[in-house]
C-alpha cells in the first residue's frame, strides 16, 4: 500500500510539473520553438529509447548527438517531429513566462516577434469570462470575443486554425488563451 501511495504521489507531482512548464526547443541562440504547458513529447535516442518526456525532473537537456523529438500538440491531429543533432530542450517555468509577458511586454520575444498591445474586456455574454485583443509586432492581431476568434495580418482577415494558430508567409503564431482566468500563452515559430 505504501508503494502504491508513493507511486501515486510521484505521478501527481510529475503531472503538476508538466502543467507548470512549457517545452522550448533551441538549436541556436537566435531561433527557438515553444509549445504550451502540458504538451506531451518524447525525445528518443538513436536506438529508439525514450530519454526525456514531459514528466522529466530534468529541466535542461543538451543535444550533442542524434535524437528524434516527437511532440504531440493538443491543437492539431498530427505530431511534430524534429531530428536534432545540437542545441537543447528545456522545460521552462510557465510562471516566469506569464510574469514576463504580463508585466514586461517587450521582454518576451519569440523569434523576433513581441506583443505590442493587449486589451482585456469583460464578456457581456458570459460575466465569468474575459475577452482579449492582441497586437503583435509583425502586423498580426488576434481577437477572442465571447468564444469567437478572429485575426488579421497587416489589416487583412486571416483564418485562425485550431486553438489557435495564425499562419503567415514567414511563420506561425501559436496562441493559448483561457477566458476564465485570462491566462495567455503565445509563441512565434519560423517556417
Amino acid at each position: 500500500m505504501k508503494t502504491i501511495l508513493t507511486i501515486l504521489a510521484l505521478t501527481l507531482s510529475s503531472f503538476g510539473i508538466a502543467q507548470n512548464t512549457y517545452l522550448k526547443i533551441s538549436q541556436d541562440y537566435k531561433t527557438s520553438i515553444s509549445y504550451p504547458p502540458g504538451t506531451k513529447f518524447e525525445l528518443k535516442d538513436s536506438r529508439g529509447y525514450i530519454v526525456l518526456n514531459e514528466n522529466a525532473s530534468v529541466f535542461t537537456f543538451k543535444i550533442d548527438q542524434a535524437y528524434t523529438l516527437n511532440v504531440f500538440p493538443t491543437y492539431k491531429k498530427e505530431m511534430d517531429t524534429y531530428n536534432l543533432t545540437n542545441g537543447k530542450i528545456e522545460l521552462v517555468s510557465n510562471g516566469d513566462y506569464m510574469n514576463n509577458t504580463r508585466h514586461q511586454k517587450d521582454f518576451y520575444q519569440s523569434n523576433g516577434v513581441f506583443l505590442e498591445n493587449s486589451i482585456y474586456t469583460d464578456s457581456e455574454a458570459n460575466p465569468k469570462e474575459t475577452n482579449v485583443f492582441l497586437e503583435f509586432s509583425n502586423g498580426t492581431t488576434f481577437s477572442y470575443e465571447d468564444g469567437k476568434v478572429s485575426a488579421t495580418l497587416n489589416g487583412k482577415e486571416v483564418t485562425v486554425m485550431g486553438t489557435y494558430l495564425i499562419y503567415s508567409d514567414s511563420g506561425i503564431i501559436k496562441i493559448s488563451y483561457n477566458p476564465k482566468n485570462k491566462e495567455l500563452w503565445w509563441t512565434y515559430e519560423l517556417k
